[in-house]
């Protein structure tokens, strides 16, 4: 990078900072270093990176003229922590497999889903083009970075440099991802690009020993970790909006190329034929493509994906990525082995440990126009080599159903929101099905029948709303549903956020709040004879659905009587 490019990077990350003047330090950094000890705020500066590495800065607090602010951290060979893991599975599909995402997922979930995590290559003949390098994009969209202190994800043993020196003019707030996370500053690919090669290239003393392989990368991260001998911050960009960088293939106004059809770009993929989310009919159960923007070590640590389900991540552009993945076979086990570590206050947690806990861990290393799927249920977490933009979403083929309907249950446990309507999804999905697809076919005995992935997830959801209502309803309080209930708003039980698509309860003294069935006594303090009780359907009408579902001819011909409206909406589409 050219000096005077950099200044220009350096101006612009510093305008983003507020300065602590020495009448504004704040209390608790005095007991963190001398505000006139030169070379101790050197040291708590040092691995900063957004602060300039080589510019003179005039510090009013100093009472000297210049500070030369440094990364002298490096990478430390001989100190290295080494990771021994077998590597998940690496699928390379024809042109023909690659045509149908769901079709091959369902081809592949058996041997890849013992492994929890894989890779995807496309063929020779997918090739998208790159929307985030477009000028437009590359140079003038800015979006927020996060810091990321990656000597802080075990801080029970490097506790004195999460409290040491600590910016306080920043508001500070906590993320699931483990992070003490606070905002950064704003950058354009472009910068942001040109700042993570310049703090790489220093970190590694590419000048010396040139650029990394993945390995050393590796094994220096969990150095960080597991041994830290530096306070070293980052920043990434994560979860940002695909409405503002879109999903990073070209659109079909754009580009009138197959990839822009494809399931396979992201924008599509979760709304396709074999897709539950293609039975939305409102989009208020959408999942949207989400961006991640990151550099050398930016870090996201383990986590199981929101309501179980699917993870497609696409790498378009940039150095790879390291993913670790835990079958999801092994979800309690490890969910145990992480609760003991958490209430340590250890955030990032090495596969190392979790191997020696019993628990399979298996790497998977992303290379740049690759797919990486995570499948239901199971723990992933990693790390990125380099800068690069990755982008990903959420799956809801049919085999997602059970863990699904897991989630609701433990949700509903846990007094955790839900992210999507499962019973919506799952009864619209039924609804769409027995209206449109040809009974006897191949796909019907795959997903209906007796034994198929729709029916056997409905059966169970039936049964459950059944026992509810037997146990914490009285018919004489029931009704059913005003039929714009949820239909702009998803409603959830304010006790325990349980999902209110099917039943839900009220009281005339306040209207606006809703609970489940089994919380409504907690509604209000009216005697329990006050309570309403709605039902969208009926339990008859639940049956005959399932009954229809699995191909009985006198539940399709009255399911089809009651329906008829269904059938001239579908015509007038």
């Amino acid at each position: 990078m050219s000096s005077e490019k950099r200044k220009d990077v350096n101006d612009h990350v510093c305008l983003k900072l507020k300065r602590i003047e020495r009448n504004e330090l704040p209390e608790s950094t005095h007991d963190s270093f001398d505000p006139f000890d030169i070379q101790k705020l050197q040291k708590s500066l040092t691995h900063k990176p957004w602060i300039l590495h080589n510019r003179a800065i005039n510090s009013a607090i100093l009472d000297c003229e210049h500070v030369d602010h440094k990364v002298t951290a490096h990478l430390r060979s001989d100190e290295a922590c080494k990771l021994e893991l077998d590597s998940a599975p690496v699928f390379r599909p024809t042109k023909e497999e690659f045509e149908n995402i769901v079709k091959y997922i369902a081809k592949i979930r058996q041997v890849a889903e013992r492994f929890g995590i894989c890779s995807i290559v496309p063929p020779d003949s997918w090739q998208p083009n790159c929307r985030f390098k477009e000028s437009k994009i590359w140079e003038t969209f800015k979006f927020q970075t996060k810091v990321q202190q990656i000597s802080n994800l075990q801080i029970s043993k490097f506790d004195k440099f999460k409290r040491a020196n600590r910016d306080l003019t920043m508001e500070l707030d906590y993320r699931r991802d483990g992070f003490e996370c606070r905002n950064g500053p704003e950058f354009s690919l472009q910068t942001f690009k040109e700042y993570a090669d310049d703090f790489e290239a220093r970190y590694f003393e590419k000048h010396k020993f040139g650029t990394p392989v993945w390995e050393n990368i590796e094994n220096e991260y969990w150095r960080i970790v597991q041994n830290p001998t530096e306070n070293i911050q980052i920043l990434a960009g994560n979860n940002l909006d695909s409405n503002v960088f879109g999903d990073g293939f070209s659109s079909l106004e754009d580009d009138r190329t197959e990839c822009t059809k494809s399931g396979w770009k992201l924008d599509n993929a979760h709304k396709l034929p074999g897709s539950l989310h293609s039975f939305d009919s409102d989009g208020s159960a959408g999942l949207s493509t989400r961006v991640d923007i990151g550099m050398c070590f930016s870090s996201h640590c383990w986590k199981v994906e929101e309501h179980n389900l699917y993870s497609l991540n696409y790498l378009s552009i940039g150095a790879s990525r390291i993913w670790y993945g835990v079958p999801g076979k092994y979800n309690s086990k490890c969910e145990a082995a992480m609760n003991n570590l958490f209430r340590k206050h250890i955030t990032q947690v090495s596969p190392s440990y979790l191997q020696s806990e019993g628990i399979p861990v298996y790497r998977c290393v992303q290379y740049p126009k690759q797919f990486v799927l995570i499948f239901p249920g199971a723990y992933s977490s990693g790390f990125n080599s380099g800068f690069n933009v990755c982008t990903r979403v959420n799956l809801t083929p049919f085999d997602w159903l059970p863990y699904g309907n897991q989630s609701v249950e433990i949700y509903s446990e846990l007094h955790r929101k839900t992210l999507i309507s499962y019973d919506k999804l799952l009864i619209e999905g039924c609804r769409d099905t027995v209206l449109k697809l040809k009974r006897d076919s191949e796909e019907w005995k795959v997903i209906c029948g007796t034994d198929g992935w729709l029916s056997r997830a409905l059966k169970s959801r039936v049964k459950h709303e059944h026992l509810r209502r037997e146990y914490f309803c009285n018919a004489a309080q029931s009704r059913i549903m005003d039929k714009h209930f949820c239909s702009l708003v998803k409603k959830e039980c304010v006790v325990c956020y349980y999902d209110l698509y099917l039943s839900a309860a009220s009281c005339s003294c306040c209207p606006e709040r809703n609970t489940c069935l089994e919380h409504s006594k907690q509604l209000c303090l009216c005697p329990w004879s006050s309570r309403i009780f709605m039902f969208r359907y009926t339990m008859d009408e639940l049956n005959l659905l399932v009954n229809a579902l699995e191909g009985k001819l006198n539940a399709l011909f009255r399911w089809a009587q009651e329906n008829r409206q269904l059938f001239v909406n579908d015509r007038k589409k």
